[in-house]
């Protein structure tokens, strides 16, 4: 039988396409890359292996052409590749790379040609147009007003490339999101960027808090833009915004957001209810994945399977789309990973062995009492 695989993690590959329903999942954790395999659509599935264990991996990106797996590591863990794509062994990737924290990673195919972009801490981008072997910094990124107010709330207060969104259907045009701080957006292939900013307002809770990008894909100038302070929808490809979900309801903190692929009117968003700060003094996220079919404008839960609260923050989520289905994966700061294959309607805790899933420090709220206050005391909260 021929493996079907998906991948989960914080920032990397979050969509596959399959010949049918995916039988392997490959989750980036905080002990590296777990895999999950099942017989088949409706079968259980098992953890049945873990690489690449002493590294904290942020993203998994899998090049379907070379067949070459990549995994970029938080901690200053570096880049990797698996030649053979099955993330059974590792080499290093440095040639070229000056800072080894590694954050966002995405791959785009134009004709023959693959180029990978990666995004790091602190911010900055590169692109690879020779599979990964050596590695060119992007600098016009810097190049857009207000570059010396990025930043990240907790110390040391260093902003990174949170994604890194390719348009659908012109290869020269694609976005890149640093959190906090810029939505920018470059039509010649990263020789120039424009910063689209008219989404955020002085008073943003935080400021300028790019999470996700989603492009309608039979409609590019549409888009989906989810910030720590709300989902927004864009119709004129990120001049203008308008603001559909706020700080304060169900999902105030909302980090994911995927379209059905009959119908992009229908979005599915994961997040919490809390943002980070809130995690290390109540140990709490209180996250959920909701749905809306109009647009944005109406949310509704898809709670039926998934904990009531959700302790762990949803820090990872990824679909996998075949010829008439769906699947959507959430992993967790608490090492679980859920599964829905009816587009939500109910939910499968595929395992709870994964470790957590989880970008930079964002397990450790969820630890103990004494780590939590440990941590706040060294961030001087």
């Amino acid at each position: 039988m021929t493996q079907v695989t998906s991948f989960l993690s914080p920032s990397g590959q979050q969509i596959t396409k399959g010949s049918g329903p995916a039988t392997r999942i490959q989750v980036g954790t905080l002990e590296g890359v777990a895999t999950l395999e099942r017989a088949e659509l409706g079968a259980p599935w098992a953890l049945t292996g873990r690489s690449l264990a002493d590294r904290h991996v942020a993203a998994l990106v899998y090049e379907e052409v070379s067949g070459k797996l990549f995994a970029a590591a938080h901690a200053d863990g570096g880049l990797w590749v698996s030649d053979n794509g099955h993330g059974k062994s590792w080499r290093q990737l440095t040639n070229g790379l000056d800072r080894p924290h590694m954050y966002a990673m995405a791959a785009r195919r134009r004709g023959d040609r693959v180029t990978l972009f990666l995004g790091t801490r602190p911010a900055a981008l590169y692109r690879s147009d020779d599979l990964g072997e050596s590695w060119t910094e992007i600098t016009a990124i810097f190049d857009v007003a207000d570059v010396e107010k990025w930043t990240f709330p907790p110390p040391p207060h260093i902003a990174h490339v949170k994604q890194i969104v390719f348009h659908p259907t012109d290869p020269d045009i694609f976005y890149v999101l640093i959190e906090q701080g810029a939505f920018l957006k470059t039509t010649d292939d990263g020789k120039t960027f424009t910063d689209l900013t008219s989404y955020s307002h002085p008073d943003d809770a935080s400021y300028r808090d790019l999470h996700r990008l989603v492009i309608k894909p039979n409609d590019p100038d549409k888009l989906v833009v989810v910030t720590g302070v709300g989902i927004y929808r864009s119709e004129d490809a990120g001049a203008s915004y308008e603001q559909l979900t706020w700080r304060g309801e169900q999902m105030g903190y909302p980090d994911f957001a995927f379209l059905d692929p009959d119908d992009d009117n229908i979005i599915y968003s994961g997040g919490s209810e809390l943002n980070p700060r809130a995690w290390y003094n109540t140990g709490i996220a209180k996250s959920s994945v909701m749905r809306s079919t109009d647009n944005g404008d109406s949310w509704v839960t898809l709670g039926n399977g998934l904990p009531n609260p959700m302790v762990g923050a949803i820090e990872g989520m990824s679909q996998h789309v075949w010829d008439g289905g769906m699947m959507l994966l959430a992993g967790t700061a608490t090492g679980e990973v859920y599964a829905t294959e009816d587009k939500g309607a109910s939910w499968q805790l595929i395992t709870d062995k994964a470790r957590p899933v989880s970008k930079e420090d964002h397990h450790i709220p969820f630890i103990s009492e004494e780590v939590r206050r440990e941590t706040l005391a060294a961030r001087g909260d």
